[in-house]
């Protein structure tokens, strides 16, 4: 399913991967319709951008689509991105994020939609302290939008355009400083967003994480 082969990985100004063709069955339909995205998905911390979590949708989304989150969401995706990274902690208990369970490290897959916006989708910015790594997979061309990398003083290093079937994974730290820029296409940006995380039960309304067991930028 997955073309790992594909990745090329870089470590300046901290470590991240790109990795075209990553499914080797990609398909748009992968990625629900607009009829089932508009009437499943929900606003989140912005007017232009509209998500379901793995939790919400695994058990109403696509038989093809579960596929894809199911192993999106497992242990050995979570391994392989942790070897990529060089993070040790592989075969460490994982679980989809709210759900029950002993688990150490949460992880969660959500759809996402972004819809036309001049400003930045996400300003300049890294992760809450609890994340270990974050993933985007593109379900989308665009002549302008990009995934985008700074320095720890916020300058744009470098602009990674989004492209149907591209995964970019980011290392997680206080210096992983990234951004989303604006979304001037017509249809929507489509994304499968994933994470891997220590255990939490939520966030303020600050995003700071609520009953965090571990932090992992400290």
């Amino acid at each position: 399913m997955f073309n790992w082969q594909n990745c090329k990985i870089f470590d300046y100004p901290y470590r991240y991967v790109i990795c075209d063709d990553f499914l080797n069955d990609y398909d748009d339909t992968i990625f629900p319709d607009e009829s089932w995205t508009k009437q499943n998905l929900s606003k989140r911390e912005n007017n232009f951008t509209y998500a379901i979590s793995a939790k919400q949708s695994l058990s109403i989304v696509p038989k093809q689509t579960k596929i894809l989150l199911s192993n999106i969401l497992s242990q050995e995706f979570h391994n392989y991105v942790c070897n990529l990274l060089e993070i040790n902690l592989t075969n460490e208990s994982t679980g989809i994020r709210r759900t029950h369970g002993d688990y150490r490290i949460a992880r969660e897959a959500q759809l996402v939609e972004n819809y036309y916006t001049e400003n930045n989708i996400l300003d300049p910015h890294y992760d809450n302290e609890v994340t270990i790594w974050t993933a985007l997979l593109y379900f989308v061309d665009s002549k302008y939008g990009s995934f985008n990398i700074h320095d720890g003083q916020k300058n744009l290093l470098k602009q990674i355009p989004i492209k149907k079937n591209r995964l970019i994974i980011t290392y997680n730290s206080a210096n992983s400083w990234h951004s989303v820029s604006p979304w001037l296409e017509k249809t929507p940006r489509k994304s499968i967003y994933t994470t891997a995380e220590f255990k939490n039960y939520g966030r303020d309304a600050d995003r700071k994480p609520i009953g965090a067991v571990e932090k992992w930028i400290k």
